[in-house]
């Protein structure tokens, strides 16, 4: 396959697998075998790039709330600002001290493969809260702390940020769509944030623009996927529940153990 195919290929999975609560890491990490990816041609930078394309489409998406609270903050009301931040400490907090464990020891295929089926379990485990009683349209300090906290542990590959953040919300009884919302808008700083350090860290800003066809279609693609899956989650949850990635999530993650044990992983 051509750079460029690739380049689409991985910039539809992020984009799609960035915000469905399958984990883009398990996903990814599967495209680096299938695809015997070159760290020197869709290395960190690529990733960044690709990163970038989902952030633009969470800003994109939610422009209305983004401008409601830019008039917010201007206006001296700081309360939805204020539980972003409190809701992004804690993946920060988690990132910077275990980034060297997240990025090596966790990344085993036989973790993955255990996550992805350990928080399976906890969707279905919320959402029977959830079916019990009306959720609440408004998000309060400690459920932000709590889908924080879910966010900091949506670092561990096989998680996935978005349901482990829904599901801490609909324990917390909120309603699925406003814990969905939530999610979609505590990822924006973190998104950001991660991308930057990353380019930060490595001094590999300038490798953005090495090869800008295959970035510029990485970043095209991972946008328009992921601006997609935004919107169909937001719609979907409103009359389904997390439960229906459940099979998705156990199929990947039998898929990955049985590659683990026969060597192939």
């Amino acid at each position: 396959m051509t750079d460029l195919l690739v380049a689409a290929l991985l910039g539809i999975m992020q984009g799609v697998t960035e915000f469905l609560p399958i984990s883009s890491t398990a996903h990814l990490i599967v495209a680096e075998k299938v695809f015997k990816l070159d760290p020197e041609r869709f290395g960190l930078a690529f990733d960044v790039a690709l990163h970038m394309g989902t952030l633009l489409a969470v800003l994109l998406y939610f422009t209305t709330t983004w401008w409601t609270i830019a008039r917010d903050v201007l206006a001296g009301r700081w309360r939805v600002p204020a539980l972003l931040a409190a809701g992004t400490v804690p993946a920060v907090v988690a990132g910077v001290l275990l980034q060297s464990l997240v990025e090596r020891e966790l990344r085993d295929i036989r973790i993955i493969a255990a996550t992805l089926a350990g928080v399976s379990l906890l969707f279905y485990v919320a959402e029977r809260r959830a079916a019990r009683g009306v959720g609440r349209e408004q998000v309060g300090w400690t459920d932000a702390i709590v889908m924080g906290l879910a966010q900091a542990i949506a670092l561990i590959p096989g998680v996935s940020r978005s349901g482990i953040t829904i599901t801490g919300g609909l324990v917390r009884g909120l309603a699925r769509h406003e814990a969905t919302r939530f999610s979609f808008l505590l990822s924006t700083p973190i998104i950001a944030g991660a991308g930057t350090k990353t380019l930060l860290d490595a001094g590999r800003a300038a490798e953005l623009f090495a090869r800008p066809e295959v970035t510029l279609t990485g970043f095209a693609f991972s946008f328009a996927a992921g601006i997609a899956s935004v919107a169909f989650l937001m719609r979907f949850l409103r009359g389904h529940s997390l439960n229906w990635f459940i099979p998705y999530r156990l199929l990947l993650a039998a898929v990955l153990l049985v590659a683990a044990v026969l060597g192939i992983a």
